[in-house]
């Protein structure tokens, strides 16, 4: 029962000592060089974490993270307005591709028509 509570103290000493540490500035904790995500298309995407922004204390790390979130959502909607531009554009360059076709085929018609036209007046 001594040991316990010896190795409880020591562990209270310890996380009491790093928290103040923390706490005063006198430890930093920074990001990793790299960070492997798992994605949902196929395994592990290397992430380079060198340009992860260094933050003082946890509650800029929690706004730099909002930031984020912020601008992620920010590209998202472009991205779907982008898709939608596309899906429009798609949709006139059909309309023109049939155009185009339908002035091919009355182009087609027209040649037959003068073909027949010079046979039946001896041309």
């Amino acid at each position: 029962m001594m040991n316990r509570s010896r190795t409880f103290a020591g562990v209270l000493v310890l996380c009491v000592g790093s928290a103040g540490l923390l706490a005063a500035g006198c430890l930093s904790v920074g990001t990793p060089r790299e960070i492997n995500v798992n994605t949902d298309v196929g395994g592990r995407e290397h992430v380079d974490a060198s340009s992860v922004p260094a933050t003082r204390d946890h509650e800029e790390a929690r706004q730099k993270l909002d930031e984020a979130y912020a601008e992620i959502r920010s590209l998202r909607s472009k991205v779907d307005k982008l898709e939608g531009d596309k899906k429009d554009l798609k949709r006139e360059r059909d309309g023109y591709k049939k155009e185009r076709d339908e002035c091919r085929k009355e182009a087609k018609a027209a040649q037959k028509y003068e073909k027949k036209m010079r046979k039946e007046n001896g041309e």
